[in-house]
């Protein structure tokens, strides 16, 4: 058994990859490269919360190690602007010491979160030349320009005295992006003949066979599915796909429509766009107030809430909370954009929703109205094949998706390939490629702007309350010793219809174990707590067949 936290001695010297948020997950991106003591971190990002931790929308990597390396961490390097590769750069903020360096949108992204935190100042962020090499003690890094579905996505080639590495963060094959210039071979070729002694990469398609599909393909079907109705129109899709919203803004322009942005995230990233030229078309945005005065065969929404989050603008419409946009029957809702694993129970029945209201759904099952940001297998494959890399790191991706990884890999005649767990640290060179330390990993949530630990009292409360309830017992004792017979019980989550019958059992239970107490047990709260939990939890048993939380209140006369 490795220990955890840890002897910093053994980074002294060689180098050594270490991944505190990112494998085996959908999100959290947090990776660390070491050479010789030095250490740089790549992406610093955030996930979505799944039902283990329930009212938690979001949650962030525990990067409590970098306290243990502050001295020696150089960089934080921004790969794009993505929430799961950046957005907790604005939540962590406190613990970041060294520079964060990000090309001019992902920075303007960063920048308006740590604006509205009240931290802009506590971060030293950096505009990043991705055509001027960063130049580091130990490391010497390179910027390739890839594409993705939000602008300025880039592979970071990092250059070491033990060997090059290359980090692919996410990328996909298009000769045809709505940003950007099309996807060029030719820099990978060039750096599989210099040599790659490692290459982490991204998994997340890794299971998909074949060629992704360009987002020019997504622009020409979004036309063509706006032309189809005469009905108000709503698209959901993440904020920060500014290709596809780009896409959207098009197709609405092509079939006479205005576009209404509802949700905070949704203006924020817009506004950021915008400002970087990446949209020009101004004019066709109105208000959320604008949008229920025009005709609906003349109106676009775009939202925030594809993956079902419950304070999320489509879930507020859905549920006729929101204070200005309601649907319609007829009314149409565009799902452009993926399930992320772990939230399809919370899409569905957003779905179903909708679908009872007689809106009509629309998903990529139906038209090709989302195409994916990442590379299937066979762009995989070929990245493998350009670079020729000595050792193959799987991140980005569930366990079936890193196991479909290894796969390519090893048909690609990868000498080694690594599956490793968040925390696992992998030395790569110069030696055997073994893992060598164990570094303790987890995850924080976000309530609100602060953060908690994930296994926090309230946290594990809120867990067991939503499986087995809550009983609470008020009960009197009086000055002589005996008990008023006027027991208050009250259930949360649990079976009304049961609460006279638990009462009448917990008072007989109860009170022949009571009575058998001495005097001056019976002064002491804690035995009698104690007995009453006990005599409770009980009959709760027999009952209910149920382990609730239990909540005492015992007055003294």
């Amino acid at each position: 058994m490795l220990k955890k936290n840890n002897n910093l001695q053994i980074y002294k010297k060689g180098l050594y990859f270490l991944s505190l948020g990112g494998i085996g997950e959908i999100g959290a991106n947090c990776y660390l490269y070491c050479c010789d003591d030095k250490w740089i971190m790549i992406d610093l990002g955030l996930s979505f919360a799944d039902e283990q931790f329930p009212g938690v929308d979001l949650l962030v990597p525990k990067i409590n190690f970098i306290e243990d390396i502050k001295d020696n961490l150089e960089a934080i390097i921004i790969s794009h602007g993505h929430e799961d590769h950046a957005g907790a750069v604005a939540y962590l903020a406190d613990k970041i010491d060294c520079p964060v360096y990000a090309s001019s949108f992902p920075k303007l992204l960063i920048e308006n979160r740590l604006k509205e935190f009240g931290k802009l100042d506590s971060v030293n962020l950096i505009e990043l030349d991705s055509n001027k090499n960063l130049s580091l003690e130990n490391f010497n890094l390179k910027f390739i320009d890839t594409t993705h579905s939000i602008p300025q996505p880039q592979a970071i080639v990092i250059e070491t005295k033990y060997g090059n590495l290359l980090h692919t963060a996410d990328w996909k094959i298009d000769n045809k992006p709505t940003l950007g210039k099309g996807f060029n071979k030719n820099n990978f070729v060039e750096l599989g003949n210099q040599g790659v002694l490692a290459l982490i990469g991204d998994s997340t398609n890794a299971d998909v066979p074949g060629f992704s599909s360009s987002e020019e393909q997504v622009r020409d079907e979004l036309k063509n599915v706006f032309s189809r109705y005469i009905n108000r129109i709503v698209v959901t899709c993440f904020s920060s796909n500014i290709a596809r919203i780009i896409n959207i803004v098009n197709a609405a322009k092509k079939n006479n429509r205005k576009i209404a942005l509802i949700g905070r995230s949704m203006k924020k990233n817009i506004e950021a766009a915008v400002k970087s030229n990446l949209i020009e078309d101004v004019d066709i945005f109105i208000s959320e107030e604008e949008a229920s005065l025009i005709p609906k065969e003349n109106l676009v929404i775009i939202c925030t809430g594809s993956q079902g989050e419950k304070r999320s603008a489509l879930y507020r419409i859905a549920y006729n909370s929101h204070r200005n946009i309601h649907l319609e029957k007829d009314d149409v809702v565009i799902f452009s954009s993926r399930d992320i694993p772990g939230n399809e129970k919370s899409i569905n029945a957003l779905k179903n929703l909708l679908i009872r209201q007689k809106v009509e759904i629309i998903t990529a099952d139906d038209d090709l109205v989302h195409v994916s940001g990442h590379g299937h297998a066979e762009e995989i494959k070929q990245m493998y094949n350009w670079t020729k890399p000595f050792i193959s790191i799987p991140v980005h991706g569930e366990p079936m998706h890193l196991e479909s990884h290894k796969k390519i890999s090893e048909a690609s005649q990868v000498p080694i390939t690594k599956i490793l767990q968040n925390g696992k640290c992998l030395k790569i060179a110069p030696g055997d490629c073994t893992i060598v330390d164990d570094i303790d990993t987890g995850k924080l949530i976000v309530e609100g702007k602060y953060l908690y630990d994930s296994e926090s009292d309230f946290i594990r409360d809120r867990r067991k309350y939503s499986y087995e309830g809550i009983a609470m017992l008020s009960l009197v004792i009086n000055d002589d010793q005996s008990i008023d017979q006027n027991i208050q019980l009250s259930f949360i989550g649990l079976p009304y219809e049961e609460i006279d019958l638990v009462k009448h059992e917990f008072k007989s239970e109860f009170i022949e174990k009571y009575l058998k107490l001495s005097h001056e047990q019976k002064t002491l709260d804690q035995n009698v707590i104690e007995l009453i939990k006990k005599s409770l939890k009980f009959v709760l048993k027999n009952i209910l067949q149920k382990k609730p939380e239990i909540k005492i209140h015992l007055i003294r006369k």
